[in-house]
């Protein structure tokens, strides 16, 4: 069955939503560099992902702020299928759980130095079924992207144990690349609605 349209205040929550989400996961992977990674690097990249985050956070901010003034008719620019608000909940709670039980399972086994990569796997896994709750390919790509760098993160540390603190910079660095795409699709998205919407 078709998804039901969703109204361009609606969309503009979601949108706008997201974007502060990203601004947020942007800056906690990009912190992660410095646990293996020379301050300057490290520094740097945490530096690239927080311009973008201020780009994010000020589009979501303008969005969630325009919503008021945006029609409640649909118009051919505006249509867009609504995301399956239940898969998104089922979702969201599961990876939740999944990353609460990885962070006891992993802690009570002494296997702490394998929690980071752990989570990029279980983040990325998560997109997979997102790309269905939102209808949005990206997510497809976000989520192969991610499971490859926090599998990669986990089988280095297979490799070297003691080498982790360089691998949660990398899985970190990874995983900010991905949130970094995910919030310029959606301050894309952001810009088109406002130009469409906006009265």
């Amino acid at each position: 069955m078709d998804a039901s349209p969703q109204l361009p205040r609606d969309r503009a929550t979601s949108i706008g939503s997201g974007l502060i989400l990203m601004t947020a996961f942007t800056m906690w992977w990009a912190s992660d560099t410095f646990i293996g990674w020379p301050t300057p690097v490290a520094a740097s990249v945490t530096a690239v992902c927080g311009l973008g985050a201020i780009v994010f956070a000020a589009h979501g901010v303008r969005l969630l702020r325009a919503r008021r003034r945006m029609r409640t008719a649909l118009t051919g620019p505006d249509v867009a299928p609504a995301p399956d608000g239940t898969l998104f909940g089922v979702v969201f709670a599961a990876e939740g759980v999944l990353i609460g039980v990885a962070v006891v399972v992993l802690g009570a086994t002494g296997l702490e130095r394998f929690l980071l990569p752990t989570i990029a796997v279980i983040v990325g896994l998560h997109f997979y079924p997102m790309a269905r709750a939102f209808h949005r390919r990206i997510d497809l790509g976000i989520a192969t992207w991610t499971t490859l760098v926090g599998t990669a993160g986990v089988v280095a540390v297979l490799q070297d144990g003691a080498a982790w603190p360089v691998v949660w910079s990398w899985v970190g660095a990874g995983a900010a690349a991905a949130t970094m795409g995910y919030g310029i699709f959606m301050t894309r998205a952001a810009r088109r609605l406002l130009r469409s919407t906006a009265t």
